[in-house]
């Protein structure tokens, strides 16, 4: 057998085994097994409510703040995953001139059920001071809440305020607030001449310190006025 004659018998050879392995071969192979992913347990998150405080009187205010001449408020609400806590946090701003002073007695909470109770503020509760009043002064704040006395309890370990009750209704609070209108001292009108016909022996006029001045008088002081801010709420 020449070279060439088995050169051509290897081709065929080739040729039939190239063949026989094409139409052996499956057109469509199974796509190889894909390992199971097992994802770890994801822990449950608390979502907070997505609700905030809202004042609709004496004015509207999404953020629940008011101010005039006097001072400026904001209040706040806490929120849970059971409701609002029966506790209304504030900041008021004193933006008069002269001291004001917050009378914790004559302030009261009208809950959602229509029922008025009295209030007290969280500092006299965590310091148990019987304040009934605290005095702001001019251009000062006070961060402070109120609490309704019917939520709150006494439990082995302090003090504690019911949840899902302000939230179940528009409530309105009343805050009473004494602006103290300050006297100022004043000289007295200058001294006339001294009067020779004065009846006692002390000079005519103005009473004088021993150098001879004016001494200063202290102006009357006027009637206290209280002004009662009502504020109505809502949380949703």
């Amino acid at each position: 057998m020449t070279d060439l004659n088995k050169v051509l018998v290897i081709s065929a050879i080739m040729g039939v085994l190239l063949i026989a392995g094409l139409l052996m071969y499956p057109s469509n192979p199974e796509p190889a097994p894909v390992e199971p992913v097992v994802e770890e347990p994801v822990a449950d998150v608390a979502v907070l409510p997505q609700a905030s405080l809202e004042m609709l009187d004496p004015i509207y205010s999404e953020k629940a703040v008011f101010n005039d001449d006097t001072v400026r408020i904001a209040f706040d609400a806490e929120l849970t995953e059971d409701g609002a806590n029966s506790i209304l946090p504030f900041w008021i701003h004193n933006l008069s001139d002269d001291p004001i002073a917050i009378l914790w007695d004559r302030c009261s909470i009208q809950l959602p059920n229509g029922n008025t109770v009295k209030i007290i503020n969280e500092q006299t509760l965590a310091h148990g001071t019987m304040s009934d009043t605290i005095i702001i002064a001019p251009k000062g704040d006070l961060f402070d809440a109120v609490i309704p006395v019917s939520e709150l309890a006494w439990e082995e370990d302090g003090w504690s305020v019911t949840n899902g009750v302000l939230n179940a209704g528009a409530f309105t609070f009343v805050l009473a607030i004494e602006v103290i209108d300050c006297p100022e001292w004043h000289m007295p009108e200058p001294c006339p001449p001294r009067d020779n016909a004065c009846d006692t022996e002390e000079p005519c006029g103005p009473p004088r310190d021993a150098c001879g001045r004016p001494v200063c008088e202290f102006a009357t002081c006027g009637e206290p006025v209280i002004a009662y801010y009502t504020f109505r709420f809502v949380i949703r």
